[in-house]
């Protein structure tokens, strides 16, 4: 699978999810220089078991947890910032050392409370069976050009407005619940 020639590996799923992705790029990621997540969210992720050592991760790429691999948060991921930092503080208490190693895309979009709220609300109401975390009305938001980036929290007067929008619809979307 690594030789002279291989440049890029890229794990695509075809079952929205649950096919073992995460498993698969573990088991490459030893070997690699770097490991990008492209798109998706904080959704059931994949337990990683190295040693005697299990570790569950929903949104930092497994090969983190490999010395010396780098790993990237691509724009096309719908981010939880709560579920990153839970994250990545378990990893440096466990002593995963991310410093240096762990990068976010600016463009990558936030998942907000009011995405999660709508998204339980959806789920309960119409019985989709999602996840509950948000990351499809995130994507929505991200589709409409109104959802948060990254970027936009080093920007107040932006940020206050995105989030305005964000809530008035969330709340529109929730009145017809």
């Amino acid at each position: 699978m690594f030789d002279a020639k291989t440049r890029a590996i890229v794990v695509v799923g075809a079952q929205w999810g649950d096919e073992g992705k995460g498993k698969l790029v573990d088991v490459m990621a030893e070997r690699a220089d770097w490991v990008v997540r492209y798109q998706g969210g904080a959704n059931a992720g994949h337990t990683v078991h190295i040693g005697d050592h299990s570790t569950v991760l929903h949104q930092v790429p497994s090969g983190i947890l490999h010395p010396g691999v780098r790993c990237a948060i691509g724009n096309g991921v719908v981010l939880d910032p709560e579920t990153l930092f839970v994250e990545v503080d378990g990893l440096v208490h466990d002593g995963v050392d991310v410093s240096g190693r762990l990068y976010v895309s600016d463009r990558a979009h936030l998942v907000m409370p009011y995405h999660k709220l709508v998204d339980k609300e959806s789920a309960a109401s119409k019985a989709i069976g999602t996840t509950g975390r948000g990351i499809g009305p995130c994507y929505e938001d991200k589709i409409a050009r109104r959802g948060v980036r990254v970027l936009d929290l080093a920007h107040e007067a932006r940020l206050r407005a995105l989030v305005e929008r964000g809530t008035e619809h969330a709340n529109h979307v929730l009145a017809g619940f």
